[in-house]
C-alpha cells in the first residue's frame, strides 16, 4: 500500500498503487511504500520525496492546473475535492461520476 501525506493539509492517503499525479505535486510526499516490488522497477522519478524536509523544490506553476482528468482515480478525485472545500468524509461518500460532475468543470465555472 502507497501512502501519500500532504504538508499543507496534513492529509493522509493510501492508495494501492503508486500515484503519478501525487509524485508530481511538491506537497505530496510518500511516507509508506509495498516493501519489495515483485519484478524491479526503475523508478518513475530520479528523487525520492519521502521524507517532508526533503520535498522536491517547486512551486504553485508546477502544479497541474485545474481539476484532474476524469480517467483518475476516485481517490484523486477525492484529493481534489477535498482541497476545494469539500468534508473528505462527503467526498468519500459521492461516486467518482459524482465528483468529476462536482469538480470537473471548476475552470468553466469560476468566475
Amino acid at each position: 500500500m502507497w501512502v501519500y501525506h500532504n504538508a499543507n493539509t496534513g492529509q493522509t492517503v493510501e492508495l494501492p498503487e503508486r500515484d503519478a499525479i501525487l509524485d508530481c505535486w511538491p506537497n505530496w510526499t510518500i511516507t509508506s511504500r509495498p516493501a519489495a516490488p515483485e519484478a524491479p522497477a526503475p523508478p518513475a522519478a530520479p528523487s525520492r520525496p519521502e521524507p517532508a524536509a526533503q520535498a522536491p523544490a517547486g512551486s504553485a506553476q508546477d502544479l497541474p492546473p485545474g481539476p484532474p482528468p476524469e480517467s483518475a482515480s476516485k481517490a484523486i478525485w477525492v484529493i481534489y475535492a477535498v482541497s476545494r472545500g469539500m468534508a473528505e468524509k462527503d467526498a468519500k461518500a459521492l461516486s467518482k461520476a459524482a465528483l468529476v460532475e462536482e469538480f470537473g468543470q471548476e475552470e468553466e465555472n469560476d468566475g
